[in-house]
């Protein structure tokens, strides 16, 4: 028999699916709730994959499954089969609550198996529109079992159904309550932040500096997390770094690549991970010694090339120089160079190297252009106090440019370099003549410190640009 009270609770019901919309259409906003934290809870992690699985399912309006499971239950109600017509209430009323069921199921799973996971899930509970939409869900999943319960002799089903209400509602309310016991969020004042600057801080030693340290960093660098992570209070925030320490510790591509897509967050960018430095031990302990080992392989590399460089064997010129030096060089964007002067030179030398596909020189510096970007070079440096012979055997390239000295003291940019200052008369004009070779092995997997230059620097007037060989 058809009840008057199932059609009104069937019409709440629906008013109840038809509502988020209506309020999402006045105020311009989805009513959805914006949130994508990973953390190392199990109900959490279900949660996203379950999400993640039944994503096409967002697809269908509430409202539309609420009514076709109306019109199918009063179908099969009119024909004398309410059990048949309560299956299809239930189905409907499944399809129209059941992200919030996921929502609150596995919520109270990790609240229940986990401590701590109660900060993980708090940003779905929080404001009462979050609460509003979810309690609604609770409602309007009640009024539709309510409306298409078949009698029984006893109340059973009434107690059961009311026990899981109050359940549903006193997890939104616990959930909504924890929220507001971790509020307080710390502005990333300039003066309580600066020891903890990520370019020259220092590094906090006791759990409290760690915790004030990452939260300084993670509100004042844009790099560091996306904006709404930074807007989080202290508590959330210091939880999602502990659980973003915990994801960059296990380094499983999959998981990284799944929190980039959910949430922005790119643990193993370099301000991400020095923040996170900050906060865990075990994090800045990791880098540390990632930090050690790649010193020491950079000392090997440095050690090997000046190594090559002092095995080369010595050029013997057809006239003595007056200096003489011979160092490996570090060449920077494809090129090494010498300068006078405080500052380094805007360029224009580099440009002009282009020209011969060797050498270039401007006022105050010189370019010498290399088969690769980055590499070491061995380069022979010799000062003459007149014109040298010209040599071409056994070298691939030679040029010969001039150049004007403003001071007459050329530093060829190489911190532990051993190079001399080549011009021997001081200021004036000169004459640069550079030898090349080893191109093609400066290019193969084994290239390092394999190209060899040999640069001749001695006075002359001439500023013609002569490619020698």
């Amino acid at each position: 028999m058809l009840r008057r009270s199932s059609l009104v609770l069937w019409a709440l019901a629906l008013a109840l699916t038809a509502l988020p919309y209506v309020i999402s259409f006045w105020i311009g906003e989805s009513g959805f709730i914006d949130v994508a934290m990973m953390g190392m809870c199990p109900g959490w992690e279900l949660h996203t994959d379950v999400s993640m699985a039944l994503l096409p399912l967002y697809a269908v309006p509430e409202p539309l499954i609420a009514l076709v499971g109306f019109g199918l239950w009063l179908l099969l109600v009119r024909r004398g089969m309410p059990r048949w017509g309560r299956a299809a209430g239930w189905l409907a009323a499944l399809g129209v609550t059941w992200p919030t069921l996921l929502t609150l199921g596995f919520a109270a799973l990790d609240l229940a198996m986990k401590d701590g996971c109660g900060q993980t899930w708090a940003p779905f509970f929080r404001g009462a529109m979050a609460v509003g939409w979810m309690a609604g869900d609770v409602l309007t999943l009640s009024l539709i079992l309510v409306a298409v319960r078949v009698r029984r002799a006893t109340p059973r089903g009434w107690i059961s159904r009311t026990a899981v209400a109050v359940l549903a509602v006193l997890l939104l309310l616990g959930l909504q309550t924890g929220d507001r016991t971790v509020g307080k969020v710390t502005e990333a004042a300039e003066e309580k932040c600066r020891p903890w600057d990520l370019r020259y801080g220092t590094r906090p030693v006791s759990r409290t500096d760690r915790e004030s340290a990452f939260v300084c960093v993670a509100r004042g660098d844009e790099y560091v997390l996306p904006r709404r992570f930074r807007d989080l209070p202290d508590a959330e925030l210091v939880a999602f770094g502990r659980n973003l320490c915990g994801v960059s510790m296990r380094a499983d591509p999959k998981e990284l690549e799944r929190l980039r897509g959910e949430s922005g967050v790119t643990v193993g960018a370099v301000e991400t991970t020095q923040a996170l430095t900050l906060l865990c031990p075990e994090v800045d302990a990791r880098e540390q010694a990632e930090d050690k080992r790649q010193d020491a392989e950079n000392d090997a590399f440095i050690a090997t090339a000046k190594k090559r460089c002092a095995s080369v064997p010595p050029h013997r010129p057809r006239i003595r120089p007056a200096v003489r030096g011979t160092a490996s060089m570090w060449s920077d964007y494809g090129a090494v160079s010498a300068f006078e002067g405080e500052e380094p030179p805007e360029g224009a030398a580099l440009d002009k190297a282009f020209g011969n596909d060797l050498v270039g020189a401007d006022k105050g510096e010189v370019a010498i252009l290399t088969a690769d970007e980055a590499m070491h070079v061995c380069v022979t440096v010799e000062g003459y106090g007149t014109r040298p012979p010209v040599e071409r055997k056994g070298w691939e390239k030679v040029v010969e440019i001039g150049y004007a000295s403003p001071k007459g003291e050329l530093a060829w940019v190489e911190a532990e370099s051993t190079l001399p200052n080549a011009l021997l008369k001081g200021p004036g004009r000169y004459r640069v003549r550079v030898h090349m070779r080893g191109s093609a092995a400066a290019m193969e997997d084994d290239g390092d410190a394999r190209q060899r230059f040999l640069v001749m620097v001695f006075p002359g007037s001439s500023r013609r640009t002569e490619v020698l060989r």
